[in-house]
């Protein structure tokens, strides 16, 4: 039976899923970059206050902001086994509350005892913050102000000091945490669709041998289906750098509808000594034949004295991350 070979380097079956999902993950990384970019540092000062006496800052501007808002940031230093509640107040010129916040903070230490063994531990939760953004597009002066509603230590007791709070005020702050949740999401999401391409098609045949010479049929074929052909090969201290593998391809009647050699470069493993313990080597080959039929695969390693083992394995339908050069067998 005539049969046509063409040989033609194609990109039809790359998978672009990988590529989707690595280009997400590079968007989020340019975005986790630029989003430092729009920060602003407009205050950092250091204040106190208590029940009866509440702290104003200064007023800042809220200008209005296509990425970002505006992020005050405060932080209570309290002494050891300390409580305090204290509330953080924004307002406009009026003196109207716009929002407000209200936490918690603590820090507490002590010892411990266990099997012989002591130490000492410390917990704190001191800091806390709210965000802002400018509802309409104008500017604004708001003023902030830090309240303490209540001051006691760990046994109950009402504590009438000063509290110091570290405060700092930016504008143009991106919340990072869900660029950093999406960047692990798409680079998980890459990395398996990585893997399904590498591991992708139905396997066929899968066929190892101890010698050189290792066939097997199957049946498969189509103009849309890709076909892989992997053949692994093991060999001993011997081999020379190239091995050379003959790849037949039959049809149903066993007549010979495809014929050809290719080089296998062999990679040498060595012992801790650098004595030459054994070589392996790998060949693909890419190819699509018709019609839909069984079809017999036969590879042969020459030379085959040093070959220890012969993989043939044969993949239907799999998809590439890149051109590949593609064998195409029909009749003619």
């Amino acid at each position: 039976m005539p049969v046509i070979h063409q040989a033609q380097t194609t990109s039809r079956f790359v998978d672009p899923w990988p590529y989707l999902a690595c280009g997400t993950a590079v968007l989020l990384i340019l975005a986790f970059v630029s989003s430092l970019f729009f920060q602003k540092n407009l205050k950092s000062v250091k204040v106190q206050a208590t029940e009866e006496e509440p702290v104003e800052l200064e007023p800042v501007q809220l200008n209005p902001q296509p990425v970002g808002a505006l992020r005050i940031d405060v932080k209570a230093s309290i002494p050891d086994n300390h409580w305090v509640t204290y509330e953080i107040q924004l307002r406009d010129q009026q003196d109207k509350i716009l929002t407000t916040a209200i936490k918690q903070s603590w820090r507490e230490s002590g010892t411990w005892q266990e099997e012989g063994e002591s130490g000492t531990w410390q917990e704190d939760d001191l800091q806390g913050g709210l965000d802002i953004r400018a509802a309409e597009q104008k500017q604004e002066r708001l003023k902030i102000a830090i309240a303490v509603l209540e001051y006691t230590d760990t046994a109950g007791q009402d504590v009438n000091q000063p509290v110091p709070f570290e405060v700092s005020v930016r504008s143009g702050v991106v919340d990072t945490r869900y660029l950093w949740a999406g960047l692990v999401g798409t680079v998980s999401l890459a990395a398996l669709s990585l893997k399904a391409v590498s591991a992708g098609g139905t396997k066929v045949i899968a066929k190892t041998i101890g010698d050189s010479d290792v066939g097997a049929r199957a049946t498969v074929g189509g103009c849309h289906k890709l076909l892989q052909v992997t053949v692994r090969v093991t060999a001993d201290k011997n081999t020379p750098h190239h091995l050379t593998a003959y790849l037949r391809i039959t049809n149903g009647s066993g007549e010979q509808i495809f014929s050809r050699s290719f080089l296998v470069a062999c990679n040498f493993r060595k012992d801790a000594e650098g004595r030459i313990e054994k070589a392996t080597g790998q060949l693909q080959v890419f190819l699509i034949v018709e019609p839909p039929s069984s079809y017999g695969f036969h590879v042969e390693i020459t030379p085959d004295g040093p070959v220890d083992e012969t993989q043939l394995i044969v993949q239907e339908g799999v998809r590439t991350l890149q051109a590949v050069e593609v064998m195409h067998i029909h009749p003619a």
